[in-house]
């Protein structure tokens, strides 16, 4: 990227107004992440297979974006960038994710996935656009990655093949942060990046899902379809899309996977009555780490005139 993005990047003041927005946009974005460890680890518990969820979301993701798609085309983007927002964003994230609930528990995915989320972007903010990695930010780390090893130590033994599903779950979180940078960088409104996510991923990956995967759609009921589609194409691909992207535009992309190490806490919480998975008093000193990065951050934030 340009000087003159890492320095406007990392200059620009925040007005009281967008940080409002910034913050507004984070917690849809908790509530909505959330959901998914749950609704995805239940969803590959029964008869629907990883790919057969990838299909629902994209079926009713497509539909959604082809006209926002319509109406702002590329945004401005080279057919490299758009590419790369699809591969990320559209695919090698909810593809991975999906595959990682087969294999490992949504207590795995909380740490794995979205506790890691902070890590790789701060890490690729600071090769990519440039910005600091000093003081409370190092500190927020800190206490997430201290987070993530109480949590880790406080899990029950792991199932059989768990392994493979931690793996995913980085490589999804890679993925994710992949995307984060790139729409920082290069300024994509949020409702034309749910477009060109929206469409691109849905035209690569259906017509082969549709024609060539295995299925298991035919063993489930239809109020679990709509269900699963509904949920993960309009809730977790286009209103958290837009939610995410608009946060990062307004906070950066730092404060924003900061303010989602709320999810592991809560979904950790909600994984108890709802899919009987323990909460170890280590897993709870873990999500107070966590918790504590995430207000470290929050607390950071200052508002005053755009530079």
């Amino acid at each position: 990227m340009s000087g003159e993005t890492r320095t406007a990047s990392s200059t620009a003041a925040l007005t009281p107004r967008e940080l409002a927005i910034g913050l507004a946009a984070g917690a849809v974005v908790v509530a909505i992440w959330t959901a998914f460890l749950l609704v995805s680890r239940a969803g590959v518990l029964g008869p629907l297979l990883p790919t057969d969820i990838a299909g629902l979301r994209l079926s009713v993701a497509v539909l959604a974006a082809a006209p926002i798609a319509w109406r702002y085309g590329l945004a401005g983007l080279s057919l490299a960038r758009a590419a790369l927002l699809v591969a990320t964003a559209g695919l090698g994230f909810p593809l991975l994710a999906y595959w990682g609930f087969a294999f490992a528990p949504a207590a795995h995915a909380s740490i794995m996935m979205t506790s890691t989320l902070p890590l790789w972007t701060a890490l690729l903010a600071r090769l990519v656009l440039g910005e600091p990695l000093g003081g409370r930010r190092l500190l927020s780390l800190a206490l997430i990655v201290a987070g993530i090893s109480a949590l880790a130590s406080g899990l029950e033994e792991a199932p059989p093949g768990a392994w493979r599903g931690d793996l995913l779950f980085a490589a999804a979180s890679l993925s994710w942060a992949v995307f984060t940078i790139a729409a920082r960088a290069w300024k994509v409104p949020p409702l034309a990046a749910a477009g060109v996510v929206g469409l691109g991923a849905g035209l690569v990956y259906l017509p082969p899902w549709l024609l060539l995967l295995p299925k298991g759609i035919a063993a489930a009921s239809w109020p679990e379809l709509l269900f699963q589609g509904i949920y993960h194409g309009l809730l977790a691909f286009l209103l958290a899309f837009v939610a995410y992207t608009r946060c990062v535009a307004a906070l950066g992309p730092g404060p924003t996977t900061m303010l989602t190490a709320l999810v592991p806490g809560l979904g950790a919480l909600l994984a108890v009555p709802i899919l009987g998975e323990p909460l170890s008093l280590e897993a709870v000193a873990g999500l107070t780490f966590v918790t504590a990065g995430m207000l470290a951050t929050v607390a950071g934030l200052r508002t005053g005139r755009p530079a």
